[in-house]
């Protein structure tokens, strides 16, 4: 008989885990996009649930099998409303499900939009350092001024020790202002601008996470080949800004769908020639980080097996520490 218990792990106990743990994050996310990239993996399109006469909202579930150390399963269902924001909450809320290998039962539930943020954070640093390729950055560029921009900051912080002045831009001023006041760091200094062009003008190295739905940026006249943009939330730039860049994603098929920038583009031009590859071929040095004359824009769609695989650290070094709380009996 298998064990009948389940572990639960509130955010508390996962931000307990994954506290300053930057360099770790970032090597599981880096080893689970080769291990994709090698075919150790089963990662299905995820399933948007969306609600008629409602486009902003929508709750996703991200299924996925990957085989890195051990083989690993699980899914996790996330929520997006960003209408909670105004209302002073987190616009995102996560749960990600652990399968046990042997039997496929559940053996853990993890809070996850902790783990969902330290994971696109990891994804834009790795972009970052492959792609951008200058350690020596002295100016990070934030468009949009949330939660996800945060931990990208946080994280790239930690690998470019030279940036010094953080340009933001938000279409809220106000919300610009209070990531400013709430996120002080020794060393750095917060300049607020009023416009895109503003941070493209001050900024090489530029985050874009967004709750924008349909693109807004049609033109970027001060983007240059030195440029590299992390797109992290995908729908900012119009096809005639994706067609002047050097593409890079973390999967093709999966970000060719739900109105990316990359499908827009792809419906547009009829193919996708014009997306040079994944950041793991990058990685492994199968494809060029950049193309002369051109700015580079990653487009990571966010995949489950990075999920999955964090979440599975995770919860080793949860139960390592004595943390969780066990349900006894929950399964049948």
């Amino acid at each position: 008989m298998g064990n009948k218990n389940i572990y639960i792990f509130n955010c508390h106990e996962v931000e307990q885990v994954l506290e300053g743990k930057e360099q770790e994050i970032l090597e599981i996310i880096k080893h689970a996009y080769l291990a994709h990239e090698e075919g150790k993996s089963s990662l299905p399109h995820s399933i948007f649930l969306r609600f008629p006469e409602d486009d902003k909202n929508r709750i996703i579930g991200l299924p996925a099998y990957i085989e890195m150390e051990k083989k690993m399963a699980g899914m996790k269902w996330i929520s997006s409303f960003p209408a909670n924001i105004e209302q002073g909450m987190e616009r995102a809320s996560a749960i990600l499900a652990l399968n046990n290998m042997d039997n496929g039962h559940v053996e853990a539930i993890l809070e996850s939009s902790v783990i969902s943020a330290k994971r696109t954070a990891a994804s834009a640093l790795l972009g970052a350092i492959y792609l951008h390729q200058n350690m020596e950055e002295e100016r990070l560029g934030l468009i949009g001024c949330g939660r996800i921009n945060c931990e990208i900051m946080h994280f790239i912080l930690s690998k470019f020790k030279k940036i010094e002045t953080i340009y933001l831009y938000d279409c809220s001023q106000e919300r610009a202002k209070a990531f400013a006041e709430e996120n002080k760091i020794d060393g750095i200094q917060f300049v607020i601008v009023d416009s895109v062009e503003g941070i493209f003008g001050a900024c090489s190295l530029i985050s874009c996470a967004t709750t924008a739905g349909t693109p807004y940026i049609q033109t970027v006249s001060n983007m240059n080949e030195k440029t590299t943009v992390l797109g992290i939330s995908l729908r900012d730039f119009a096809p005639e800004v994706m067609l002047q860049v050097h593409n890079i994603v973390d999967d093709l098929d999966h970000v060719c769908r739900e109105r990316t920038s990359i499908h827009l583009t792809e419906q547009k031009t009829g193919n996708r020639d014009f997306v040079a590859g994944s950041i793991a071929q990058v990685v492994a040095g199968k494809v060029p980080a950049r193309e002369s004359g051109k700015g580079v824009i990653y487009s990571p769609f966010g995949l489950g097996i990075l999920d999955v695989a964090l979440g599975n650290y995770v919860r080793e070094q949860a139960e390592k520490k004595g943390l969780g709380t066990v349900i006894s009996n929950f399964l049948p």
